[in-house]
């Protein structure tokens, strides 16, 4: 069926070419309903100004030019280098509104009264890095193990230190391929590597422990 040439529009109700509505994939004749001047019309009445704030604006400025920043934390007067980069601006990079000092303190704070998110975050993290894991992936592996060391099929032993928090099994993967092999414990995985994966070096290992 060809396209008319024309169409009425449903807010003005002129009618006009159909090169004056904008293409819209479900509308009738693939257009919109409504012409693109009641296009604009409407998103000019509906559009709200930005605010400028030209105190801020002219801070930033003086700050630029000065070389020194007010910590809204701490309220000090510091250098530009004891801030780090938020974004870049007009007068060149904008400055986090907090010194560095005042944000490792907030950080350190964080991580106070977040232990659990912040451990699982670390977690999720280094599973990403290191392995291309999701911590997804990483459940699914360990229950599929049982819960335990793919090799000795005991839990994780070693705790840490000063916490107590007992270590999650660590990911064993193939050092040539980084295909992800399985979960083992600190000692099996460390086993593997002081060995360097040698298959036949483990298997001189084995006799040698088999000798009478």
């Amino acid at each position: 069926m060809p396209l008319p040439d024309e169409r009425a529009c449903t807010k003005c109700g002129e009618t006009k070419p159909l090169t004056k509505f904008s293409k819209a994939p479900r509308g009738l004749y693939g257009h919109k309903a409504h012409c693109k001047a009641c296009d604009a019309a409407r998103h000019q009445a509906q559009h709200v100004p930005a605010v400028v704030d030209e105190a801020a604006k002219e801070r930033r400025y003086t700050q630029h030019q000065t070389g020194l920043k007010i910590c809204t934390s701490c309220g000090v007067t510091k250098e530009r280098s004891e801030f780090s980069k938020s974004k870049d601006g007009m007068y060149g990079p904008i400055l986090r509104s907090n010194c560095r000092l005042c944000c490792a303190d907030q950080a350190r704070k964080w991580f106070r009264d977040n232990k659990v998110r912040a451990k699982n975050n670390r977690h999720r993290y280094a599973l990403a890095k290191n392995y291309g894991l999701t911590i997804e992936r990483y459940e699914e592996l360990l229950n599929a193990q049982g819960g335990v060391c793919a090799i000795c099929g005991k839990d994780e032993p070693n705790e840490h230190g000063r916490t107590g928090t007992r270590f999650k099994l660590s990911v064993d993967h193939c050092h040539d391929t980084n295909r992800v092999r399985g979960l083992l414990c600190q000692k099996c995985n460390r086993a593997l590597g002081l060995l360097g994966d040698d298959v036949d070096l483990l298997r001189k290992a084995i006799d040698y422990l088999e000798r009478k």
